[in-house]
């Protein structure tokens, strides 16, 4: 159990930590101290903390108050309207086995009781019309508007809608309505609308709606997908205000169901598996749990990734595997087994088994997985292994029944699940696939029921390879081939389903004759999911586990959190794409670590060090996402893109006692850009502004802490002096693709690390034309720079002027002088009335003298032009550079002869009255 008393802000936990799973929470609505608990307990064992609990003291201490036995739990509580004391609790026996079953056991213990004196005692509701055969999960509902009405979903062999006129001492069947109790282990939930006790909801796959007391139902609010709804709430003040929660997230409707908000806006994916495919940039697959298969590129054209980036997809439906095929980008496989060409949304069915004798076995998720060495072959595991070489054509059976002839029942089973199994001694399923990376015809198998088997020759001969004490039912969820060694491989082992939740994680060097376990450091209740080798760096590993994300750098003999600002989460999967991970939660969607470069880069040299450069990744040329003149509101749902430009990754033992600096220098040894930890950072003006601040992306600075610190450069070259940074230009032009030096210097130390920039690999422009671009994109950058700086210096100077003429006001002579001065000063930066639409209508000079805010503006507009996109300059573009280049050499040259001549002039006539001359100093632009 935890509470908040600050509206969700933080929690704490307040007990019942063995409970496990909470069935319903009733706070006392005269008394914020007193609750109650309806614990169901473990899934899939016994335990004491179940059954119904009651604190007097908002939590600090818990009282069982109902409790039938160590197999059966409490799933509902409902306070009888306008008087707590009475209590309804609704008790289910009921254990999930380790096979896969569709439908959990309900046992002996399951019933309805009731309190009327707040919990001290409670009695069993049975007969009056109550069912009895069967008994399984139920619902409890009070009618607000008739405390004496009382409804009862209820899952057994009559089950149904029951309801009660007298306070539940009698009962009649309302509705036998299958689509409203069908299922009822996973769903069985009622609510009565707030204002007319005839009004009945029931969730489902839909939402079902009576208004004759529960008589009859129609659908209120589903599609034909089956959504899941398992909650709903109707505002006790207002009913046609309401919130419903189901396997997508959480909808309202204030007005009574017409409309309602979406659920596009919640991160609450749950995802099987993952995979990501060779495109630039790489796309994510992955089956969500009762919302289908979807997928998404890993970097947006947008600013954000956001809706328009995701696509729903068909193959691997809602629990499968997905394969992006390595030969043809935009096809996938998925599910049991399908093939998909997004090109044309073509979804052909081609399960592996049509062409077999037999019966095969499944379980919710089976393994579909390419070959490492062979990007044609494609593998399907059942209880036995698949093989197809021609897209799904035909497949092959390359192995016997891999599980175990007899897995038993394991003792943590109550007699009533395990009477409840499935005929057969076998019952397992290959549950992972392991190909190797390095050498042809070997591939690891693991089964659910806790074997794992090799092959060395493609399937010709198996060998039982499993670990002595891997005992039956201990799921082998991954099986990792090592990258480098055929005669390594990796196993991550879940036995919760037996009631252990240690981690387990076994490593071979022996192609399986020896297992060491190698989970130290993984804590108990992280147990694993699956495990994978780092492909560029031998014994760097990564454990996905049920409470978060591990890495290994010794090959699994000591492991530590990689956690970092990842929620507590069930982790599904992680693959290590190229140098990032992404990983696939069971409720958080898809998680991004970008760039790990620095994992593999990091032993005891870079441990010992005071400062430590770590070599970046390549860096790659890409455009930032922007938004297609059309922005997706912030109070979307929003993802950040990865960081654009070059990562770098820097370590400092201590803080730094003086400014460290980050340079960048080309090929050629010359500066590119220097940043350093004591640059002024430009914080942002929100009253600057004609849109909100947090469009702005703040300045990043250099950290002079301790511990390790990312930095990242946009690939620019800095703005040139003078020219004011904007939200639509913060930096100068793009540096070129090539050789870079990189070089952090701190605590008086020079480190330094090259930097390889390559082009987006979309772009096929050559070297030679992006050359021509950065040539002129410099040129005309540095052109700026000079203009920029002169219209400073008018600026300066003209309110020194307006000082001096107030100081002068009674020397005619000097006020005509100053006068003069001004009247040349605004000749040059005359404003144009017109400034055009965009970039239209900008074209070549029109005068001989243009002024230089015009010039300004013409150089800014040409350098949008000429970095528009990764090509050479056009003809027109060339041209008119070369026109304005010459229009901003004259106007440069007129304001300096201006200065040689006007101003000297104006400054003689202030020093013979004995006044300050005025000056063209030049300010830095912020």
């Amino acid at each position: 159990m935890y509470k908040s008393t600050d509206a969700g802000k933080t929690w704490k936990q307040i007990g019942l930590s063995d409970s496990r799973q909470i069935g319903r929470i009733l706070v006392d609505p005269r008394d914020a101290n007193r609750v109650f608990v309806a614990a169901l307990g473990h899934a899939y064992g016994p335990n004491q903390e179940r059954g119904v609990f009651r604190s007097k003291d908002g939590g600090a201490h818990w009282q069982k108050v109902l409790f039938h036995d160590e197999n059966t739990g409490a799933i509902d509580l409902a306070f009888e309207p306008g008087n707590p004391k009475t209590i309804y609790a609704a008790l289910w026996q009921t254990r999930r086995p380790p096979w896969s079953i569709y439908s959990p056991s309900n046992g002996p213990g399951s019933g309805l009781y009731r309190s009327t004196d707040g919990g001290d005692h409670w009695q069993a509701v049975k007969g009056n019309g109550l069912p009895s055969e069967g008994l399984g999960r139920m619902g409890i509902a009070f009618a607000l508007s008739n405390a004496k009405r009382i409804y009862l979903i209820v899952d057994a062999k009559e089950g149904g809608l029951y309801r009660s006129e007298d306070g539940g001492q009698n009962w009649q069947q309302v509705s036998k309505d299958h689509r409203i109790w069908g299922r009822g282990w996973y769903f069985n939930e009622v609510t009565i609308d707030s204002k007319n006790p005839d009004i009945v909801y029931v969730p489902n796959t839909s939402i079902y709606r009576s208004v004759d007391g529960g008589k009859s139902f129609s659908v209120f609010k589903g599609d034909p997908t089956g959504p899941d709804y398992h909650e709903l709430w109707i505002d006790p003040d207002d009913s046609k205000r309401m919130i419903v929660s189901c396997d997508q997230g959480a909808v309202v409707t204030h007005n009574g169901g017409e409309t309602w908000s979406s659920w596009f806006n919640q991160p609450t994916a749950q995802f099987y598996h993952l995979a990501t495919d060779s495109q630039f940039p790489y796309w994510v697959y992955g089956a969500q749990q009762d919302s289908g298969p979807a997928a998404t590129p890993s970097q947006s054209k947008y600013r954000f990734l956001n809706f328009h980036d995701w696509r729903p997809l068909e193959a691997g439906d809602e629990n499968g595997y997905i394969a992006p095929d390595p030969l043809n980008p935009g096809v996938i496989f998925g599910g049991f087994v399908s093939r998909q060409d997004l090109s044309t949304e073509q979804n052909q069915e081609m399960p592996p088994t049509i062409a077999q004798s037999g019966s095969f076995r499944r379980t919710w998720t089976l393994p579909l997985v390419y070959s490492p060495l062979d990007p044609h072959v494609l593998y399907f595991g059942s209880q036995v292994l698949f093989r197809t070489a021609d897209g799904g054509s035909s497949w092959q059976e390359i192995s016997p029944d891999l599980t175990r002839e007899d897995s038993g029942v394991p003792s943590n089973l109550d007699p009533a699940t395990a009477a409840d199994a499935p005929v057969g001694k076998r019952r397992g399923v290959i549950y992972t696939i392991g190909p190797s990376y390095v050498k042809e015809g070997e591939i690891w198998a693991g089964t659910d029921d806790g074997q794992i088997q090799l092959t060395q020759d493609e399937g010709k001969s198996w060998q039982n390879v499993t670990p002595p004490e891997l005992t039956p039912w201990s799921k082998v969820t991954h099986i990792e081939a090592s990258h480098s060694e055929a005669s390594t491989a990796y196993a991550a082992v879940d036995r919760h389903r037996l009631e252990d939740y240690q981690p387990y994680l076994y490593r071979t060097r022996d192609f399986g004759k020896s297992w060491q376990r190698a989970s130290n450091g993984i804590p108990d209740g992280s147990f694993l999911n699956c495990v994978r080798e780092d492909p560029f760096r031998k014994g760097l590993l990564y454990a996905c586990t049920e409470k978060g994300v591990y890495v290994s750098f010794d090959d699994g003999d000591d492991w530590q959190s990689l956690q970092l600002n990842l929620p507590v989460t069930s982790v599904r999967d992680l693959v290590v794409h190229e140098d990032d991970l992404v990983i696939a939660t069971f409720g958080r969607s898809f998680w991004v670590l970008d760039d790990v470069t620095p994992l593999r880069q990091i032993d005891a040299r870079a441990a010992a060090a005071d400062v430590w450069l770590y070599r970046p990744a390549t860096a790659y040329r890409v455009r930032s996402g922007s938004d297609q003149g059309t922005p997706v509101p912030d109070d979307e749902a929003l993802a950040e893109n990865p960081p654009n430009g070059a990562i770098l990754d820097y370590y400092l033992k201590e803080k730094t006692v003086g400014p460290i600096q980050l340079e960048i220098f080309n090929s050629n040894g010359r500066l590119v850009k220097r940043f350093s930890s004591d640059d002024e950072v430009r914080k942002v003006n929100p009253d600057d502004l004609p849109f909100p601040a947090s469009w702005v992306r703040e300045q990043q600075r250099l950290s002079t802490e301790p511990g390790m610190h990312r930095f990242v450069w946009d690939l620019r070259y800095p703005l040139p002096k003078g020219v004011r940074a904007s939200f639509w230009r913060p930096s100068g032009p793009l540096a070129l693709p090539g050789n870079y030096t990189v070089q952090l210097t701190a605590h008086g130390k020079n480190s330094t690390q090259p930097l390889t920039v390559k082009m987006d690999p979309r772009v096929k422009t050559p070297q030679e034309a992006l050359m021509q671009q950065f040539e002129m994109a410099t040129k005309l950058s540095a052109r700026e720079g000079e203009v920029s700086m002169a219209l400073r210096q008018i600026a300066e100077l003209r309110k020194q002027i307006d000082a001096r003429k107030k100081e002068a006001s009674e020397k005619a002579d000097v006020a005509k002088a100053l006068e003069e001065l001004s009247q040349k000063l605004e000749a040059m930066t005359a404003q144009e009335r017109d400034g055009g639409f965009g970039l239209f209508g900008l074209a070549i000079p029109s005068k001989e003298q243009e002024p230089l805010p015009k010039v300004a503006s013409a150089l800014n507009g040409l350098m949008s032009i000429v970095e528009s996109a990764d090509v050479a300059p056009t003809e027109d573009a060339n041209t008119a550079s070369a026109k304005w280049d010459k229009a901003a050499e004259a106007t440069l040259a007129r304001w300096a002869e201006l200065q040689n001549k006007d101003l000297a002039s104006a400054n003689a006539v202030l020093q013979k009255a004995n006044l300050k001359p005025v000056a063209a100093t030049e300010t830095a632009a912020h």
